[in-house]
């Protein structure tokens, strides 16, 4: 009896042992199944006077479990509202803020802070032409008219297509590796040829060899590209910007060019429910977290090879855009009025905030 008493006190201790182990375990098990979560916010935000830009919160914040997280938004200016953070520039409050973003788990736990500069800005003085290239979010839609009449028709759009004030170089499901490459586009049935930034003596995009070939010349540039040749991994899009970047920067040295980081998806039914003209599926095996995951390192990945390049601006649309509310039944791609309209206001914003500066 005396021995068996002796090893009494090992029963406590082997039971706070195993507590301990179990309590380890279920630690890494946790660990293993909690949620990813990433974000991505610009350094300069820009909202010109008289008009409303938005950030919303599952575009800024990526996570394997959507309503894993949630956003604090603190600033000066603006409200932190329940999806979003959304400023009216206003006259008495030009100027720059800081902003900052609080990100946390289901728990109230810190997960991420970011910081950026709210620039609310007066409206942009003198007149300008941007070329815009793109897809079909930019082939011939709304806001060209919509940032011309934004600008008092200060801002015109020139380009081989479109119409007078509201040209463009949009072509429908071109991705940037298109531009580089001697691609044909057919529009409406008619084989337009190809693209006049492919010169076909050097056998490249060639932006001398475009204004000579179009007699175009405008003051600034603008590439949008990105949904078309979406993958997992975003260094196929970025590295072509990057040579049609290069290219404009050695025919013209100080020619101010934006960057629109391509918006998000709409929601898994249109997604599912988009078909072509025969019947079948237009995006067959996509789904939302994953276009959206591939969207947030494209623009991760576009803010880091581009950082530091002067006069080049990234205007960060894919935050801006309210890809839950503004796309129309049967289309995941393309938003409608009410879309449009927000691209018109966060580019306009960016021009007013940088273009005259940049031309100076």
């Amino acid at each position: 009896m005396k021995d068996k008493k002796k090893f009494l006190w090992l029963i406590p201790v082997a039971m706070i042992l195993g507590l301990v182990i179990w309590n380890l375990t279920l630690q890494a098990e946790l660990k293993k199944y909690k949620p990813q979560v990433e974000a991505y916010l610009p350094e300069d935000v820009y909202v010109a006077v008289g008009s409303t830009v938005e950030l919303y919160d599952d575009e800024v914040v990526w996570s394997g479990l959507r309503d894993g997280y949630a956003c604090n938004w603190d600033c000066a200016v603006g409200e932190n509202l329940e999806n979003r953070f959304s400023v009216t520039g206003k006259e008495e409050q030009v100027g720059d803020y800081p902003l900052t973003l609080t990100v946390y788990d289901y728990n109230v736990n810190e997960v991420l802070t970011l910081k950026s500069t709210l620039h609310v800005v007066e409206k942009l003085e003198g007149e300008y032409s941007v070329l815009n290239i793109g897809d079909s979010l930019s082939n011939g839609r709304e806001w060209y008219r919509t940032i011309y009449h934004l600008s008092g028709d200060q801002i015109s759009f020139t380009g081989t297509r479109g119409w007078t004030r509201y040209g463009h170089e949009g072509r429908s499901g071109f991705s940037a590796q298109d531009y580089l490459e001697p691609t044909e586009y057919y529009a409406d049935g008619t084989n337009e040829g190809v693209h006049p930034f492919y010169d076909p003596v050097q056998k490249m995009f060639d932006w001398k060899y475009y204004k000579l070939f179009t007699g175009i010349d405008p003051d600034a540039v603008q590439i949008f590209l990105g949904t078309n040749g979406l993958k997992d991994d975003p260094s196929d899009t970025v590295n072509a910007i990057a040579r049609m970047v290069d290219n404009i920067r050695r025919h013209d040295k100080e020619i101010p060019i934006y960057l629109v980081n391509t918006i998000y998806w709409g929601d898994q039914e249109k997604i599912g429910t988009m078909v072509k003209q025969d019947g079948t599926a237009f995006l067959p095996g996509e789904f939302k977290n994953r276009s959206d995951k591939r969207i947030m390192d494209l623009m991760q990945a576009m803010a880091k090879k581009f950082r530091d390049q002067k006069n080049v601006v990234l205007i960060p649309l894919g935050l801006m855009h309210n890809s839950d509310a503004n796309f129309e039944e049967g289309d995941a791609l393309h938003p409608g009025a009410a879309g449009y309209d927000q691209f018109a206001t966060v580019m306009y914003s960016v021009y007013c905030g940088t273009l005259g500066e940049m031309l100076k």
